[in-house]
């Protein structure tokens, strides 16, 4: 009998989450819950799920995670048959309060001041959106590329050999965001062109998750089981085709004799 398929899916919110709020890891509707059911009927396969997911999860947080945790490098990724990338969507949501003003808020002492600075934060954060527009994403296109491409040489270098597929950028219905995503097109395009490099396949996210925006979370955010039934089963298949051969797989990075990357 063959060893289970080690599946592991780094993520955000949207993972673990869907229009009631925060799930249990063995909700079956959640989108990593259906990709491994349909892998494991597609490939007749027992599949052994990981998620590494945390609420917010930018690109900078998930670079940090595959070249700092040893655990996930060295006991998840190194041995993971398949992998998705579903990060980005954070980094690519409107842009208000400077993401430098967020990270120092959790540090602010007493914690008295540190609510206040918060709810305030939290509501201004929509007037600063239309403030600029929406033309400023919460990480500037520039360095999402630069982490991205780390981020993506990382999991090639330690996941040798294994299926990979990026999961592309949700969008909203949020008036966190004051209701706009004019931005969000583009910064989708940007992320598959930049996994394209890689050799390794996008799936865009939102034109699964839009048919049922109506039915998103009051956050405007997180997704109904249908959204993602239908985002795990395109996962399913692109990981699938990989897996059986009917795709290439992403290649290992080579490496030049100055020890850096050349592909």
């Amino acid at each position: 009998m063959s060893a289970p398929l080690r599946l592991v899916v780094l993520g955000d919110s949207t993972s673990f989450t869907d229009d009631r709020g925060p799930q249990l890891p063995d909700e079956p509707t959640l989108y990593p819950n259906v990709l491994a059911g349909e892998l494991a009927a597609t490939l007749d396969r027992e599949v052994a799920l990981t998620v590494v997911a945390r609420a917010g999860m930018t690109v900078r947080e998930a670079t940090r995670t595959v070249t700092k945790d040893r655990h996930v490098q060295f006991d998840l990724l190194l041995g993971a048959d398949a992998v998705v990338l579903g990060v980005g969507s954070f980094d690519h949501a409107p842009g208000g309060i400077p993401a430098v003003v967020d990270a120092v808020v959790p540090y602010l002492r007493p914690a008295a001041l540190r609510r206040r600075a918060r709810i305030g934060l939290h509501a201004a954060y929509p007037w600063a959106v239309r403030l600029t527009a929406h033309r400023r994403r919460r990480t500037p296109p520039a360095e999402f590329e630069r982490l991205y491409d780390l981020l993506l040489l990382q999991v090639r270098g330690l996941a040798r050999g294994a299926g990979i597929v990026a999961l592309g950028p949700t969008s909203h219905r949020a008036a966190y965001y004051a209701w706009r995503h004019p931005g969000h097109a583009a910064a989708a395009a940007h992320q598959a062109e930049v996994a394209g490099r890689h050799g390794v396949p996008s799936v865009a996210c939102w034109p699964f998750v839009e048919p049922h925006a109506d039915a998103l979370n009051p956050d405007g955010i997180h997704w109904p089981a249908p959204a993602h039934a239908a985002v795990g089963a395109a996962l399913a298949e692109s990981l699938a085709a990989q897996l059986t051969g009917r795709a290439p797989r992403p290649p290992a990075p080579t490496w030049d004799r100055s020890g850096g990357t050349a592909g």
